[in-house]
């Protein structure tokens, strides 16, 4: 299962969705903390103080481009609830 941790307000991490959707890549969505508990919560994580960040397999980060090629991902249109879910 690919993990992203996120925030509501970052950009790159609503993209990243998208994109995990749209190729029907099984993931979860996890929204950090507000503030420093969770910059400490990502670094702890990752080794970095940065979102979005996948990760893939007992947490190791990955590249999303990476993982959906090892996928082997086929593009798709998203459904309107799909969308929603996004906003």
């Amino acid at each position: 299962m690919v993990i992203v941790l996120g925030a509501d307000w970052c950009k790159g991490c609503k993209s990243i969705r998208t994109k995990l959707m749209k190729y029907d890549i099984d993931h979860r969505y996890v929204p950090i903390p507000p503030g420093p508990a969770g910059w400490d919560m990502v670094e702890s994580l990752t080794g970095r103080r940065a979102v979005p960040a996948v990760m893939y397999k007992f947490g190791s980060p990955v590249e999303l481009n990476d993982l959906l090629q090892q996928a082997g991902a086929t593009e798709r249109e998203l459904t309107e609830e799909e969308l929603d879910e996004l906003d």
